[in-house]
């Protein structure tokens, strides 16, 4: 019976000790991963829309500034939407569409 009492105490202590870093890490897979997901896609066609039209020379280079700057910033949520709205710009270029006028 003292046995079990001790082990579960110190499995109590291992689980108190891991939760913030678990907690942590799971909040960044949420807010850098799931979060910018969310996102409406017409958002991020009109951000890449705006990033073609002010950027017309490397629009592609112009949205992974914003994304790297995020990422600088740590902000996870606004660097999983760059890197969306850059994905986006890529498959316009892949495909030959020109900046809007």
């Amino acid at each position: 019976m003292d046995d079990w009492f001790w082990t579960s105490l110190k499995w109590l202590a291992l689980a108190i000790a891991v939760s913030p870093v678990l907690i942590g890490i799971g909040w960044t897979v949420v807010e850098g991963s799931i979060l910018p997901r969310l996102i409406p896609r017409e958002d991020i066609e009109g951000l890449a829309d705006d990033i073609m039209r002010r950027y017309p020379a490397d629009p592609e280079e112009a949205a992974f500034i914003e994304e790297h700057a995020a990422w600088h910033r740590s902000e996870d949520y606004e660097q999983g939407k760059w890197r969306r709205v850059r994905k986006a710009v890529r498959r316009r270029l892949i495909a030959g569409e020109m900046p809007p006028a």
